[in-house]
């Protein structure tokens, strides 16, 4: 049985935000296809709890490491993993590890761990380096200094960051991107093939009950809903306030946006939900964190899933899981960014576009009140855990062979 371990900048042993959701994929599509899977996070203890942490990760805890993450969050991964490259006990738990596991293939998520095998392969024999891209990291910073982000040195940890992720695609074996795009792109850069990999979403194989808390709340309170999904990561909440700049007065009574997950918090947090919060609060329904188990049935029983985001990077999985619910997709040409091929032939018959808010709020009461064309189910497959194993199967037995 072949060997891979996967190398995270976090630890993988309960997934939650997006990047570890698509890390946790990987892993599980590639056992599917016969690999045996180690995963190793390298990260630091302050940002993720104990109770998340893998039995192989490699967790760092001086004090001064997590100072300089904090104090600079755009690029806390950058700062974590070059404080980590250069501790010399970091270096030589995963060298440990290299010689003890033997794998065949060690599959890097993100650049910034590159920092830290480099070092290590230099006394180990060299496996082959997968590196999987879920964001071309540089260009994504520079849009969210406009949120009050950047800090002292923020461009020349751009430069560095570019190095680093144009370093590491010429020096992988094989380089996986989430995005057509962003493939096009590191191809371009690198001189490199690049294999498009797109996100999957575990709703894509999943049935929901038809009676459940959401469709019963639903008719209790006679109201229809739009489903939106997310964290409270940046992009999600500006691309909502984006959307809906003028609040939520342009809904019926009857008609709402039910929110799941962080994002519905940090909503009503914000200072621009409440200068429409009467009539927000008449609007939203916020649930809190939902269950894996409960996020088909949240979907099914809505009108349709919106997807209001405007920036960001790489393939955004709320979009994977809006494409997998199997019903009418509202969304920007940002949040569909890297699905090109996935949605080219059903766009205007089940996945809609809207990039103003006029355009967007017209889409969302035709959804509510009249009904919009549900996503096609051949675009649930697209997007199946069962297509990323075909997609990495053919790719992974060639660097078994490859000199």
């Amino acid at each position: 049985m072949p060997r891979c371990l996967v190398l995270t900048p976090f630890p993988l042993a309960i997934p939650r935000h997006g990047g570890q959701v698509r890390a946790a994929s990987i892993v599980q599509a590639l056992r599917h296809t016969g690999w045996h899977v180690d995963t190793v996070g390298i990260y630091h203890a302050n940002f993720f709890p104990a109770e998340e942490w893998g039995n192989l990760d490699i967790v760092i805890s001086a004090p001064a490491v997590a100072r300089r993450a904090l104090d600079d969050m755009l690029f806390a991964d950058l700062h974590v993993a070059r404080d980590a490259a250069a501790d010399s006990g970091v270096i030589d738990q995963l060298r440990m590890l290299l010689a003890r596991l033997q794998p065949d293939v060690v599959h890097v998520e993100h650049p910034w761990d590159w920092l830290v095998l480099e070092r290590a392969l230099s006394t180990v024999d060299r496996p082959k380096v997968v590196y999987s891209s879920q964001n071309i990291e540089w260009s994504a910073r520079p849009p969210m200094f406009e949120l009050g982000l950047k800090r002292r040195e923020a461009d020349r940890l751009v430069e560095a960051t570019r190095l680093l992720e144009s370093e590491f695609a010429r020096a992988a074996d094989l380089t996986l991107a989430i995005s057509d795009i962003e493939a096009a792109l590191i191809a371009q850069d690198s001189g490199r093939d690049v294999a498009y990999v797109p996100a999957v979403s575990d709703l894509a194989s999943s049935n929901p009950p038809l009676h459940t808390t959401f469709s019963q709340t639903a008719r209790d309170s006679q109201c229809r809903y739009a489903a939106l999904m997310g964290s409270a990561y940046w992009p999600n909440v500006e691309g909502f306030f984006t959307t809906f700049p003028n609040g939520l007065g342009f809904l019926g009574q009857d008609e709402q946006i039910w929110v799941a997950g962080a994002l519905g918090a940090a909503l009503c947090e914000d200072a621009r939900y409440q200068d429409f919060q009467s009539v927000n609060n008449a609007r939203l329904r916020t649930w809190g964190y939902v269950a894996d188990a409960d996020k088909a049935s949240f979907f099914a029983a809505s009108c349709c899933v919106i997807v209001p985001v405007h920036i960001g990077a790489g393939a955004k999985l709320k979009t994977a899981d809006a494409l997998a619910s199997g019903r009418p997709v509202i969304a920007t040409s940002h949040a569909i960014e890297g699905y090109g091929p996935l949605v080219e032939d059903v766009l205007g018959r089940g996945v809609f576009i809207a990039d103003t808010p006029d355009a967007f709020r017209n889409l969302v009461r035709s959804a509510l009140r009249e009904g919009l064309p549900s996503c096609p189910t051949e675009v649930r497959s697209r997007v199946s855990l069962q297509r990323m194993a075909e997609t990495l199967a053919p790719l992974y037995s060639g660097l078994l062979t490859q000199e």
